[in-house]
């Protein structure tokens, strides 16, 4: 009998084999999806939280210099940009310790870049969007590139101090406010990206508002407590009187006063850091020092809100130069923005050094000045010299002078000549210069000197160091020499330059030319020459002596020609 038994093929099998492969692929599909679903839900969660903390470091930031930032770009995209008021320039960023400490949280989190932009809000006053509300937010608007929103005439861009670039502030006469170069909308949004491998991983936006910052109790502005720093203000100076030299620095009485623009504060062992504000009532005020990172001090406000104390920790951590003062209110669970004060500690007094001349001279019109100077004692940077209060006498008169800012020189200048004045001889002259920093430290110097003439000088003036001589490659030239004599000294009104055998300097136009404390002549050729040319220059001076005839006046001739 023949039976039908059915076995387990090869065609099974390999049916078989396909479907768990089918199943085998599904599952894991299904594991590496849920793999990286469960890596981006963590990613954004992560995200999520260091957005929090960038925004809320943001905040921090004056509203005035919230700007654009890019971590890929030099100095946060701000290089080679000035900020502040457009009365007191500075070439550094005052908040970029809060953008160092962004760039160290997000590397943190394996964030290999991040980004900062804004663009500027403000209320839809015409309706643009013809919804029928002029309450709602809309963009400023500039469809014609010429800076000015196309809507509101008043909201614009303006390099009010024409440096280049809109990062500063100034005082609007027609607002009768602070406002900003970028357009004043008081509405910024801001949107933050996250990057990694080059790739936005995260982006966020939020509305940050100048009344945020202004301490306006307002949940709709973001600002939940106000907090006024009335002491120290920004941008002063702190003195300390910790040192008999420093005292009597500060002691000195000068005949000048300093302007009220000018202030500084006592901060020394005897003489704490002094903090005074308003802030709500019973609020509790941190305090920082350069970072939010460390607690330094806290103080409790009054039932009316005020605060006045004497800081020791905040006083023991200033450090010599600049200083950034950082406090925070809180209560409850509501905070305010952070204010920032910028200070500079001063712990050198200023020094008068180079005074010139002394003693028994015979020039009879010579250089009469000195170097005024503010440096540190080991770090940061000084106070610097304040110039309204510098003063130069003569037996006790003020005098008018020159001051250079760059190198601290101050001579006496007579206003209708610009030359030095001629002073009598055979008496003695006493001069006097008086000045001091920012932090009220104050100078003085007083040194004697006498003319005596003398009519015979056997030595001829000397005409050294002309230059170009020869050859030069530059088509625009300066022309220079050293004239100078040793015994009597040159007379100015003699000195005479012609180039090309017309006379460009003379009595009429000395003072632009000659320096008198390095003796040296220096006249721009004020065209450019042509290739191949030869010029000639011929410098002629006499001294003061009379006798002999032949040794009172040189003359040097001298030629060069132009290759370029």
């Amino acid at each position: 009998m023949r039976t039908n038994s059915q076995g387990f093929g090869l065609t099974e099998i390999i049916v078989s084999l396909v479907i768990m492969s089918i199943l085998m692929i599904s599952i894991s599909m299904v594991h590496k999806y849920l793999a990286t679903s469960s890596i981006k839900v963590h990613e954004q969660v992560y995200s999520v939280r260091v957005s929090d903390e960038i925004f809320s470091k943001l905040k921090s930031i004056e509203y005035y210099y919230l700007f654009d930032y890019d971590s890929a770009l030099p100095k946060y995209g701000l290089a080679n940009k000035t900020f502040g008021p457009v009365t007191l320039q500075r070439s550094t960023y005052p908040y970029t310790y809060i953008l160092d400490e962004i760039q160290v949280l997000t590397t943190s989190y394996a964030f290999d870049r991040w980004t900062v932009s804004l663009k500027y809000k403000l209320r839809d006053v015409s309706d643009i969007n013809s919804n029928g509300y002029t309450s709602d937010l809309r963009d400023f608007v500039d469809a014609n590139a010429d800076g000015i929103d196309d809507y509101d005439m008043g909201i614009r861009y303006l390099d009010k101090n024409s440096d280049g670039d809109y990062y500063d502030t100034y005082v609007s006469t027609t607002l009768s406010k602070t406002v900003s170069e970028l357009p004043d909308t008081n509405l910024k949004e801001v949107t933050l990206r996250l990057y990694k491998k080059n790739k936005e991983v995260y982006k966020r936006t939020e509305l940050i508002s100048l009344e945020m910052f202004s301490g306006i109790e307002s949940k709709d502005s973001g600002s939940d407590l106000k907090l006024f720093i009335a002491q120290p203000a920004n941008n002063t100076y702190l003195y300390n009187l910790d040192t008999s030299t420093r005292q009597s620095s500060f002691n000195l009485t000068i005949s000048t006063t300093y302007p009220p623009e000018v202030i500084a504060y006592r901060a020394d062992s005897t003489y704490r850091l002094r903090l005074v504000g308003e802030t709500v009532p019973n609020a509790t005020v941190r305090f920082y020092l350069n970072t939010t990172s460390t607690l330094l001090d806290t103080i409790v406000a009054n039932m009316l809100g005020e605060f006045d104390w004497q800081s020791i920790p905040m006083t023991t951590n200033l450090q010599e130069g600049k200083n950034i003062v950082i406090a925070q209110a809180i209560k409850d669970t509501y905070y305010s923005p952070y204010a920032q004060r910028d200070v500079i500690y001063d712990l050198k007094p200023p020094v008068i050094t180079s005074a010139v001349p002394q003693g028994i001279i015979y020039e009879l019109m010579p250089y009469i000045g000195a170097v005024i100077s503010d440096t540190v004692l080991s770090t940061g940077i000084p106070s610097g010299i304040c110039r309204d209060v510098i003063d130069m006498k003569h037996n006790n008169v003020s005098v008018s002078y020159t001051y250079d800012d760059t190198t601290g020189k101050i001579c006496w200048t007579d206003q209708s000549t610009g030359l030095p004045p001629q002073l009598s001889t055979g008496v003695w002259h006493n001069i006097t210069v008086e000045g001091g920093d920012n932090a009220y430290y104050k100078v003085r110097s007083t040194w004697t000197f006498m003319i005596v003439p003398v009519t015979t000088d056997n030595s001829t003036p000397t005409i050294a160091n002309k230059h170009p001589i020869g050859s030069t490659s530059n088509p625009l030239p300066t022309i220079s020499c050293k004239i100078f004599d040793d015994q009597s000294g040159i007379n100015p009104y003699s000195i005479v330059l012609t180039f090309n055998y017309q006379v460009v300097v003379s009595s009429t136009n000395i003072s632009q030319y000659y320096n008198f404390e390095t003796n040296e002549l220096s006249w721009p050729v004020p065209s450019q020459l042509e290739n191949g040319s030869v010029n000639y220059v011929s410098v002629t001076a006499s001294h003061w002596a009379t006798e002999p005839v032949d040794k009172v006046t040189s003359t040097e001739d001298w030629w060069f020609n132009v290759n370029y």
